[in-house]
């Protein structure tokens, strides 16, 4: 019980804390609402748990042994983070919830996929709850992927509780530019840090 609750403490912050997928789904739940945002969703979770068991089976020793992958992996991420950043100001969100530019499983699944932060997630997860023969792989990945579909929810429900509050394809525009600026400046951020 007591490694359940250190799991839990160390990753809750780190799957609620604002960054690209959490500021995409906030932004989608506002937009399209949970039902039309459950493809991206089931994308970032997809990836997410084939990451943690590509991670498990040694995917981070690759990292380690070749840096420029992960540079490469970095700069991916920010370029597709700055093309979620495009989509969403130029994005056209409607009442009626006709809205256009959909955002697929597959955008779900290359945020993950191209996003550093979650393969350092995994990494410390993993140093901190892996011994060498406990076996516990499996458990360690599931509870990552269940901790992340939880704590991403949230994030995208908390975009559609507030788009009722919205009332007009104006409001709608503009905080589907906010989102997008918001996703800008994580990708600078990200470019500016070292990494």
């Amino acid at each position: 019980m007591q490694s359940v609750l250190a799991f839990l403490a160390l990753l809750l912050p780190l799957t609620l804390s604002p960054g690209p997928a959490t500021i995409a789904l906030a932004g989608l739940g506002m937009n399209r609402g949970i039902v039309r945002s459950m493809p991206f969703f089931s994308g970032l979770l997809i990836s997410a748990f084939g990451i943690a068991v590509a991670s498990g089976m040694g995917l981070n020793a690759v990292f380690l042994a070749y840096p420029t992958a992960y540079q490469i992996l970095r700069y991916a991420g920010i370029c597709y983070i700055f093309y979620l950043a495009w989509k969403f100001l130029r994005a056209r969100p409607s009442i009626s919830d006709s809205a256009d530019g959909e955002f697929r499983v597959l955008d779900g699944m290359l945020l993950t996929v191209l996003n550093p932060k979650f393969y350092l997630v995994v990494t410390v997860l993993f140093s901190q709850f892996l011994k060498p023969g406990q076996g516990a792989l499996w458990a360690v990945i599931f509870g990552l992927t269940a901790v992340l579909a939880v704590s991403q929810f949230v994030w995208l429900a908390a975009g559609a509780g507030i788009k009722p509050l919205l009332k007009s394809e104006t409001a709608l525009r503009i905080q589907s530019r906010v989102f997008g600026v918001l996703l800008l400046l994580v990708a600078a951020f990200m470019l500016l840090r070292p990494g």
